[in-house]
């Protein structure tokens, strides 16, 4: 027994409805976005450091547009200032620790 191929039915008005799906949900991970971001902006300098941001990176992606995703901001902010952090900090040296043998 063979199967055919379904054709797919198009309703007028389909790729409308389509292109403001894709419009919302785009909307909503904006928004859902913008709400973690803004949880960002209650760490401290140190916090934000330690993640490679400063408290001026999170204030211009939150000053981003509605529609606009402040993370890919940070993102670009992180990647930007991780090379030069990890030039600017001085290599510290394990230190070594001599291994004692017992004698029996």
């Amino acid at each position: 027994m063979t199967r055919s191929a379904a054709t797919a039915t198009t309703l007028p008005g389909a790729s409308i409805l389509g292109q403001f799906a894709r419009v919302l949900i785009s909307l909503a991970k904006a928004f859902q976005d913008r709400r973690e971001v803004m949880n960002l902006a209650e760490f401290d300098e140190r916090m934000l450091k330690d993640i490679g941001l400063t408290r001026n990176d999170v204030t211009d992606a939150l000053a981003e547009p509605l529609h606009h995703r402040p993370s890919w901001v940070l993102v670009r902010c992180a990647k930007r200032t991780a090379p030069a952090a990890r030039a600017a900090a001085p290599h510290k040296a394990r230190p070594v620790v001599q291994l004692v043998s017992r004698r029996a």
